[in-house]
């Protein structure tokens, strides 16, 4: 089973983003820097771009912006933007299902790990996208 790694695109390419006064940040640049395929970054700056979180301009000058300064957004809104599924998903069994605790461990399940998720996105609200560009630059050093 393959880990979805389209949150960690996403972080990735808003913090390149964030850079677009700097340098020209196009989804090739930000592939080769996540080591992926530009289709995949073009995809998810779409998901970012339908959350209002970026603006892409085409043409000759055109680029991606974040709509709001990196201080202003939040990993948690990144990770509504991206991601639609729970983080811990609970296969859903049937009440009508054999097993009496196959039957009855899946929405068990699903509140012990809907708590876990409310203490992730309550940590991701916190976390603004201008303190994974600063964490990231002070490993540069």
């Amino acid at each position: 089973m393959s880990q979805n790694s389209r949150f960690a695109v996403a972080v990735h390419s808003a913090g390149m983003i964030a850079f677009g006064d700097r340098m020209v940040v196009t989804s090739e640049a930000i592939a080769r820097s996540v080591g992926t395929n530009p289709v995949v970054v073009r995809r998810v700056c779409g998901m970012l771009v339908k959350a209002g979180l970026v603006e892409v301009k085409k043409g000759q000058n055109g680029g991606a912006l974040l709509t709001r300064p990196a201080e202003k957004i939040t990993l948690g809104e990144i990770y509504r933007a991206v991601e639609h599924e729970p983080v811990l998903p609970v296969p859903g069994l049937s009440v009508k299902h054999p097993c009496a605790i196959g039957k009855l461990v899946g929405p068990v399940l699903r509140m012990f790990f809907g708590r876990a998720e409310e203490c992730m996105m309550k940590q991701l609200d916190k976390t603004r996208l201008s303190d994974v560009i600063a964490a990231v630059q002070e490993k540069k050093k």
